[in-house]
């Protein structure tokens, strides 16, 4: 039985990322589609090879560090955070994780997919 995407959609609380954003083991950006970009208020161009630490707080880097490491030790938990945009403004996202490990299983970057937190989107 074929299944309809629009009435999964409806009937579920699944929105569609917002953002999609690939670090690599550095935390150096590698990929983000525009609207991840928009989402930090920049640009694609201007986020690739940059250290997606600059888009946290400097308050919340000690938390987004050891967030990184937890997801190079595998967690794909997701988790709520607040990124802080290139205008200095924060937006609260929602975050599911993706680690990437190489075949033979080093740690090479993670995969991010980003929505807007429903609290941000009510503000």
């Amino acid at each position: 039985m074929p299944v309809s995407f629009g009435k999964m959609k409806s009937e579920s609380t699944f929105t569609k990322p917002d953002g999609l954003w690939i670090i690599d083991a550095d935390g150096k950006t590698v990929y983000a589609n525009e609207d991840m970009a928009e989402m930090l208020g920049t640009t694609v161009s201007a986020l690739l090879g940059k250290d997606s630490f600059l888009y946290v707080f400097p308050e919340d880097l000690d938390s987004a560090k050891l967030l990184f490491a937890d997801k190079e030790a595998g967690s794909r938990t997701p988790f709520h955070f607040k990124l802080r945009r290139l205008d200095g403004h924060p937006i609260w996202a929602d975050v599911q994780p993706t680690p990437m490990r190489n075949a033979a299983g080093q740690f090479i970057g993670i995969v991010g997919s980003f929505t807007v937190s429903e609290l941000q989107a009510k503000q």
